[in-house]
């Protein structure tokens, strides 16, 4: 098994939002070799002097195949951090794979992974995706908790008060009803899961409503991700509700208007990504994922991951799953990182020391919670 610092790590989309906050972690793991890639030749050089040791700075545009061909030669094990995932796709993977590389992505989820499954290209490869918060640590927490007490309901609230990047924003609009692009969506607006199945219509988006341990009242926005039916039924949950959470007032009032709309497109998002950055105006920012667990034996539990900065946990998630990659932890073959990735060491060291994030576990129900059919 080679060592973390033998391994050439190439990081796509590394002076962005998740990139550059994913080489920092790499950095902190290995002082190993990091190629750094992106369209622009300024932030890559800044990122480059910030990190120290042998990194190496490449423009690289992912609408290019040579382009990308030229990068992922370069490297062992690709990253991907570029977004919106929805006109990505598979693209970087491809590149990666055909190069000979391993490859990790902090999004792609159900879509890449339908596509590279199979494929000749992924044989004897290790190939991981939603590597970040959400897809990602969101379907590892809950498996985290279950070691040892099972798991048999969840409802968890996820969101909070950041600014929202512009592929964030396209990513977020894709989850409303009637969104622009439904084939792009990776996930069934107000579905949820009951005894085995994905029940659709089962709940509301409501405006005004509470959440747990949320403060204020917030807008909730019911969406049964792919991620969140894969964990339901692997896990073999009786129910699972999941809702996102938008306390920011004018970010509730651009994603209530966009919802039922097939024309929400890039100005749309525009107007997101402004409205979060005016609720951010006198507030701190933070994000959290707070699960309303049921365990085997029937006991309610509340576990409260919460976080400064979304994208900076991101980034951690795809460097400790690329890592895993490179050092031969994972098995080969396209797998959803939560799937493989070993629950308690990772999440133990996603929390560990870091100051920006904090995990609670206490037996209890959390406060606010919403009833079936509340919303």
């Amino acid at each position: 098994m080679r060592a973390l610092e033998d391994a050439v790590i190439g990081v796509v989309g590394a002076s962005g939002a998740v990139g550059r906050h994913a080489a920092h972690a790499l950095r902190s793991l290995s002082r190993g070799r990091l190629v750094l890639g992106a369209r622009r030749a300024g932030p890559l050089r800044a990122l480059a002097d910030e990190l120290g040791g042998p990194v190496e700075a490449v423009s690289v545009d992912v609408d290019s195949a040579e382009s990308l061909e030229a990068f992922c030669h370069r490297c062992d094990v690709v990253l991907n951090c570029a977004g919106p995932s929805y006109r990505i796709l598979d693209r970087v993977a491809v590149a990666a794979l055909a190069a000979g590389a391993d490859y990790v992505d902090v999004t792609g989820d159900s879509p890449v992974h339908d596509r590279l499954a199979g494929s000749p290209l992924a044989e004897g490869r290790r190939v991981l995706l939603s590597a970040g918060v959400l897809p990602g640590l969101s379907a590892l927490l809950p498996r985290w908790f279950a070691r040892g007490r099972g798991l048999r309901e969840a409802a968890v609230h996820a969101g909070g008060l950041e600014r929202c990047t512009g592929a964030a924003a396209d990513d977020l609009l894709l989850s409303l009803p009637g969104g622009s692009i439904p084939a792009a969506a990776f996930g069934h607006p107000l579905a949820a899961w009951r005894e085995g199945a994905v029940v659709e219509g089962a709940l509301r988006a409501q405006e005004g409503a509470r959440a747990p341990h949320f403060p204020g009242t917030v807008f909730v926005q019911p969406f049964l991700t792919g991620e969140a039916r894969r964990l339901a039924a692997s896990m073999g949950l009786r129910r699972l509700d999941w809702y996102n959470v938008h306390p920011g007032a004018r970010t509730r009032a651009v994603l209530t208007s966009a919802v039922g709309r097939a024309d929400s497109g890039p100005e749309t998002a525009e107007r997101l990504r402004r409205a979060a950055d005016l609720d951010l105006v006198g507030n701190t920012p933070y994000y959290q994922m707070v699960y309303s667990l049921v365990d085997g034996s029937g006991a309610p539990h509340t576990l409260l991951a919460r976080f400064t900065d979304s994208y900076r946990m991101t980034g951690r998630v795809g460097a400790a799953a690329t890592a895993a990659a490179a050092l031969g932890e994972t098995p080969t073959g396209v797998h959803h990182a939560a799937d493989v990735l070993d629950p308690g060491a990772t999440v133990e060291a996603l929390f560990e020391g870091d100051g920006t994030a904090a995990l609670h576990l206490w037996q209890g129900a959390a406060a606010a919670d919403l009833e079936e059919g509340a919303l």
